[in-house]
């Protein structure tokens, strides 16, 4: 099955990568995605846990 992603989903999935290889940290991509940083850390946490395809369904 093909799932497409819009820009902005693209762009979260990119910035908590980096988050999780160590490139960024919580706090400067939570300003990039106008979250906090405890949103972004929760993010991140489920990202490890259930990969790039729970990004599509929150």
């Amino acid at each position: 099955m093909l799932l497409t992603m819009t820009d902005n989903e693209l762009l979260r999935i990119e910035l908590i990568q980096d988050i999780c290889d160590k490139r960024l940290t919580g706090v400067e991509a939570a300003g990039l995605l106008k979250l906090s940083p405890r949103q972004v850390y929760r993010l991140v946490k489920r990202f490890i846990e259930l990969g790039a395809a729970y990004q599509r369904i929150s």
